[in-house]
C-alpha cells in the first residue's frame, strides 16, 4: 500500500470560530488546548440538558449545585456560550427560555459544531488513499475524487452547508461500514446466551433472517437466537451477507426488513454495539461530532442514498433529504445490483448514516454498550436515546413488532 499524502483540514480548524463559542474556543486556543477534556465534558452535559428540555423541570441551572459550578460554569466562555444559546439568568440560576426550549436541536447542533471542531484540531485529511478501495480509518480530502470518481473510502468535505455546518462525510467502504472486521469482534447476549460476531453486519443479518424467515414452530424469541447463533459461526462480512440472502432468497413480504424504521433502530444498536466495544473505533465515531454522514452506496437507496461520493457530496440539500431529521416526501428511484428498479423517498433513504449519526448521540450522552450487554437492554437504551431526539421516522413501530422477539 501506498503512503497517505496528508495535507490540513482548514475547515475544520476554523469550524466554530464564530457564534455563542467563540470566546470558549478562543480561550482554548489560547491554552494551546490543555482544558479540552473540560470543554468537551461540558459540551456534553450541555447536550443533556438541552436534549431533556421538553421537561420544564429540567430546564434549571443552579449556580449553587457543585456539578453544575465545578463542570460546566467554571469552563472559561461556557457560561456566555449559555446565555447565548437562550438561557436567562436569574442571578442564584441560569433558565432554558420557552423558546429556546422549543429549538433545541438548533442549540445542539452549535454546541456540536463547536465540540466537533476541538475533537478534529489536529485532523489531516489524506490526499492519496493508503487504500485504493478505501478500506482504511483514514478521513479523505474530496480531492481524491478527482483522480478516483468512484473512490469508496470515508470522504469529508468540511465546507458548511445548510443543516450540515460542520460538513459531510461520504463512505461507502470505511470503519463506518458495516462489513469492517471488528477486532475484538461485537459481544452481545440474547436471554442469557452469550455471542461474539466478527462483524456487525453479521449481528444486522440475523436481524434480517429473523424478520423474513423466522423458525417455525417455536416463539419469536427463540427465532432470533436461532438466527443469531447461524451468524455468530460466520468470519466475513460477504458470508454473513449471503447466508442471509439464502435464507431469505423465497420471501415475497418485505414489509418489515424494508421498513425505514427497523432500518434505524436495528441499525442504531448494531452501531452502538460496535462503536462501544472498541475504543478506537469509539475514538473515530466521536471526531466526527457534528458532521453529517452519509453511506454512499451507489445500489442501495434503504441503507444508502444510491450514489456514489462524487454524486452525494454534489447534491444540494444533502442535510434535508437525507439528514436525520429529514421529512423530504420526494420519491428517488435506484437499481440494485441485481437489476431490479426501486422507489423509495428520500427521508427514507440513508438508513446507515442516520444509525451512526444516533449511535454517536447515544456515546456523547454517556450510553455505553459494553460486551456482552444483553440486546434487549442494548434496545431501551437506544430507544431512550431516540425519544430525546425525537426522530421523525416511525422508529416506535419497529420496537413494538420486535418486542417479543427481544
Amino acid at each position: 500500500k501506498a503512503r497517505p499524502v496528508l495535507g490540513l483540514c482548514m475547515c475544520c480548524l476554523a469550524a466554530g470560530d464564530t457564534g455563542p463559542f467563540s470566546h470558549a474556543l478562543a480561550s482554548l486556543a489560547d491554552s494551546q488546548y490543555t482544558s479540552s477534556d473540560a470543554f468537551l465534558h461540558a459540551c456534553g452535559l450541555l447536550r443533556k440538558l438541552l436534549l431533556n428540555a421538553a421537561d420544564p423541570a429540567k430546564r434549571t441551572l443552579r449556580r449553587a449545585n457543585p456539578r453544575v459550578a465545578a463542570e460546566l460554569l467554571s469552563v472559561a466562555g461556557v457560561e456566555a456560550a449559555l446565555i447565548q444559546l437562550g438561557f436567562r439568568d436569574h442571578g442564584d440560576e441560569l433558565t432554558i427560555t420557552d423558546e429556546a426550549a422549543a429549538d433545541v436541536h438548533s442549540a445542539v447542533a452549535t454546541v456540536d459544531c463547536a465540540a466537533g471542531s476541538v475533537r478534529r484540531r489536529a485532523l489531516v485529511l489524506a490526499l492519496r488513499p493508503s487504500d485504493p478501495l478505501g478500506w482504511s480509518a483514514e478521513l479523505h480530502d474530496p480531492a481524491v475524487l478527482i483522480f478516483n470518481p468512484k473512490f469508496k473510502g470515508a470522504v469529508f468535505d468540511c465546507t458548511p452547508r445548510n443543516g450540515a455546518p460542520s460538513g459531510v462525510i461520504a463512505f461507502h467502504n470505511s470503519p463506518f461500514s458495516n462489513f469492517w472486521p471488528c477486532g475484538a469482534g461485537v459481544t452481545v447476549s440474547h436471554r442469557g446466551m452469550r455471542l461474539r460476531f466478527a462483524t456487525s453486519e453479521a449481528l444486522l443479518m440475523a436481524f434480517k433472517q429473523h424478520l423474513l424467515a423466522p423458525s417455525g414452530g417455536v416463539p419469536p424469541h427463540e427465532s432470533l437466537a436461532d438466527a443469531l447463533r447461524t451468524q455468530a459461526t460466520i468470519r466475513t462480512a460477504a458470508e454473513s451477507k449471503e447466508v442471509a440472502a439464502r435464507a431469505t432468497r423465497r420471501v415475497a413480504d418485505y414489509t418489515w426488513w424494508g421498513h425505514h424504521g427497523v432500518h434505524v433502530l436495528v441499525g442504531s444498536v448494531v452501531c452502538l454495539l460496535k462503536f462501544s466495544q472498541d475504543e478506537g473505533l469509539r475514538r473515530l465515531l466521536l471526531s466526527t461530532q457534528g458532521v453529517l454522514l452519509i453511506e454512499a452506496a451507489p445500489h442501495d437507496g434503504a441503507w444508502g442514498v444510491a450514489a456514489n461520493s462524487s454524486k452525494a457530496l454534489q447534491a444540494p440539500a444533502l442535510a434535508r433529504t437525507f439528514g436525520l431529521y429529514s421529512v423530504h416526501q420526494s420519491p428517488f428511484e435506484f437499481e440494485s445490483r441485481e437489476g431490479r428498479v426501486h422507489t423509495r423517498l428520500c427521508c427514507e433513504a440513508n438508513a446507515l448514516g442516520k444509525a451512526l449519526m444516533v449511535a454517536r448521540a447515544a456515546i456523547l450522552a454517556g450510553v455505553e454498550a459494553t460486551s456482552g450487554m444483553e440486546l434487549r437492554s442494548a434496545f431501551a437504551a437506544v430507544a431512550r436515546h431516540l425519544r430525546l431526539l425525537a426522530l421523525p421516522c416511525d422508529w416506535r413501530a419497529a420496537e413494538t413488532h420486535l418486542e417479543d422477539s427481544l
